[in-house]
C-alpha cells in the first residue's frame, strides 16, 4: 500500500517517550503475558474493525460533503445523503428530537467527522483520510470560527450560524475544538493550533463562573438556560481537546492547561460525584438532577469521568485522582457488567435494575475505562472478551459499515440510525484507536501510529498515554508539503 521506501531515523521524544534508533535496538525477553489479555482478540483485529466495518460508512463521497469538508450531519444508513424530498425510512421515521433538527448542520458533528479522518490517517498512514481531516478544519476555520470573540457557531442554517454567541453551549464548543485538536496532535500545524487556543480562551473566559468555580452552560445572563450547572460542561472539554493537547504545547500554554484539567478534574469530583451511588450527577443545579433516571446519570457519563479523572491524575502526577478513578471504576463496571449476555448496560433505573439495552457511545466509554485501567491491573480486562465480541457481532453492521446507534439487551433491534446531529464516528473510531492501542500493549507488542510532522524531533503521544518508543520511520507524505509521514512503534503503554 505504501510504495515509497521509509527511512529509519533517531528520534528524541522529550515528552513521553524514548526512542531507539537503528542498531540501538535492546534485547528484551519475551513478555509476560496475563491470562485476562491473552484471552483478548489480537491488536490487528482493532486494525480490521477499522478498516472493514467503519471506514466504508464514511470513505464515501455523499459523506464528505459540498464543498467537500462541509461533512453532512444527516445521512442514510447506507450511506447515501439525506432527501428531503424522497427521505429513506429510517429518518423520515426519526423521533422528534432528530426529526426537528433535519434542517440543520451542526459543528460538532463536522468536528467529530475530522475526528475520524484523523484516526484513519493515524492507523493506516493513508494520506488521502488525513486530505478529507484538513478540508474540514478548514471549512470549521473559514465557517464557524469567530475571529473577534474566538468563538464557534453550534450551528448552520440557511447558509446562517446561530445561535449567538454567548447563548452557545459550552459542550457544543468542546466538541468544535475535538477536530481541531486531533488535527494539530497530528500535524502541529501552527495556524491551527492558534484558533484552538483562542477557542479554549474564550470558553475559559466568558464560560467560567467564580461565584459557581465551574464553568456554566451558556454564558448568557437571563438565558433560559443560564442556571444550568452540567457534568458535560466540565467533562466535555476534557475529552475533547485539553488531555489530547496539553501534553504536546509549548510553554506557558503546557503548564496552564494542565493546572486548567487539574481544577476541572477536582471540580468534577468534588460537585457531581455520588459517593453512594459511586458514579456522577449529569446536572446539580437542583435536587432532581441528584436522582437516578436523571439527565445523563448513566454507566457512559461515568465511565467517561472517571476514565478522564485517571489520564489527568497520570499526566500531572496527582496519585490521588488515579487511585479514585481505579477504586470507584470497579463498583462502576460491576453494576453495569450483564454477565448473562457477556456485554454492557446503559444505566441503573430509579427502581434499581439495570437498563440491559444498549447505546453505542455508552458502550464505549465502558470498553475504553476497563482497557485503560488494565494497563496497571490487568485483571481489570477480565470481561473485554466478551464485551468486544458482543460489539464486534452485534453493533457493526456488516453490509453498510459503521456501527448502530442502539441495540436491545440481546443484540436486537440494530436498525436505528447511524449518523444524526448527536452521532458521528468519532466514539466508534476512538473506541478502535483505544483497544488498538490497550490490546498491543496488554499482550506486550508495538502499537504503531502515523503522524504528519514537520520536523523530526516534534514530540509524540500515543494519544492520551503515554509510552516508548522502540521504532521510528519516516516516508514522504504525497500532498502534504513540508511534512513526512512519520510511523512510531509505540511499547509500555501507561
Amino acid at each position: 500500500m505504501r510504495p515509497m521506501a521509509r527511512r529509519a531515523f533517531l528520534l528524541l521524544l522529550p515528552l513521553a517517550v524514548t526512542a531507539l534508533g537503528p542498531g540501538c535496538a535492546s534485547v528484551r525477553p519475551p513478555p509476560r503475558v496475563s491470562p485476562e489479555a491473552a484471552a483478548l482478540p489480537p491488536g490487528q483485529r482493532w486494525l480490521d474493525h477499522f478498516r472493514q466495518d467503519l471506514l466504508p460508512f464514511w470513505d464515501l463521497p455523499d459523506a464528505w460533503g459540498e464543498p467537500r469538508g462541509a461533512f453532512p450531519t444527516f445521512r442514510c444508513n447506507d450511506g447515501h445523503l439525506f432527501d428531503a424530498a424522497k427521505p429513506c425510512r429510517e429518518l423520515a421515521s426519526a423521533p422528534g428530537w432528530i426529526g426537528e433538527a433535519r434542517g440543520r448542520e451542526y459543528v460538532r458533528m463536522r468536528s467529530r467527522q475530522i475526528y475520524l479522518y484523523g484516526v484513519a490517517f493515524h492507523l493506516t498512514g493513508d494520506p488521502r483520510y488525513l486530505a478529507l481531516a484538513r478540508d474540514g478544519v478548514t471549512w470549521i476555520r473559514e465557517h464557524a470560527l469567530d475571529r473577534d470573540t474566538g468563538s464557534a457557531a453550534s450551528w448552520f442554517q440557511g447558509g446562517a450560524g446561530g445561535p449567538p454567541v454567548l447563548e452557545r453551549t459550552s459542550q457544543d464548543l468542546a466538541y468544535a475544538g475535538v477536530g481541531l485538536a486531533m488535527y494539530w496532535y497530528l500535524t502541529r500545524d501552527e495556524a491551527v493550533l492558534a484558533d484552538l487556543l483562542k477557542l479554549k480562551d474564550h470558553i475559559f473566559s466568558a464560560y467560567w463562573d467564580e461565584r459557581w468555580g465551574m464553568l456554566r452552560w451558556v454564558a448568557k445572563d437571563g438565558h433560559e438556560e443560564a442556571g444550568k450547572q452540567e457534568l458535560v460542561a466540565q467533562l466535555d472539554q476534557v475529552n475533547a481537546y485539553l488531555l489530547l493537547v496539553t501534553p504536546l504545547l509549548p510553554e506557558p500554554q503546557r503548564t496552564a492547561w494542565r493546572n486548567d484539567l487539574s481544577r476541572l478534574a477536582h471540580v468534577i469530583v468534588d460537585r457531581y460525584f455520588a459517593p453512594e451511588q459511586h458514579m456522577f450527577w449529569g446536572t446539580i443545579q437542583d435536587a432532581a438532577g441528584r436522582a437516578l433516571g436523571a439527565r445523563h446519570v448513566d454507566f457512559g457519563h461515568s465511565a467517561k469521568a472517571l476514565w478522564m479523572i485517571e489520564r489527568i491524575g497520570r499526566l500531572t502526577g496527582d496519585e490521588a485522582l488515579v487511585a479514585f478513578a481505579s477504586r470507584e471504576a470497579a463498583p462502576l463496571l460491576a453494576r453495569a457488567y450483564l454477565p448473562e449476555t457477556g456485554s454492557w448496560g446503559s444505566r441503573p433505573r430509579p427502581d434499581g435494575t439495570v437498563d440491559q439495552g444498549k447505546e453505542w457511545w455508552i458502550y464505549a466509554e465502558l470498553d475504553q475505562l476497563s482497557a485503560t485501567l488494565a494497563l496497571a491491573d490487568p485483571s481489570r480486562a477480565r470481561d473485554l472478551p466478551k464485551t468486544y465480541d458482543f460489539w464486534l457481532r452485534h453493533f457493526v453492521d456488516h453490509q453498510h459499515g459503521e456501527v448502530w446507534g442502539w441495540l436491545g439487551p440481546q443484540g436486537e433491534g440494530g436498525r436505528g440510525l447511524k449518523i444524526f446531529q448527536w452521532k458521528s464516528g468519532y466514539h466508534s473510531a476512538e473506541h478502535a484507536l483505544v483497544a488498538y492501542l490497550t490490546t498491543q500493549a496488554l499482550k506486550g507488542e508495538p502499537a504503531t501510529l502515523h503522524f504528519a510532522l514537520p520536523r523530526r524531533d516534534a514530540p509524540v503521544r500515543p494519544y492520551l498515554y503515554s509510552g516508548r518508543a522502540e521504532r521510528v520511520e519516516a516516508a514522504p507524505l504525497p500532498g502534504f508539503p513540508g511534512r513526512e509521514d512519520v510511523s512510531v512503534a509505540f511499547r509500555d503503554l501507561r
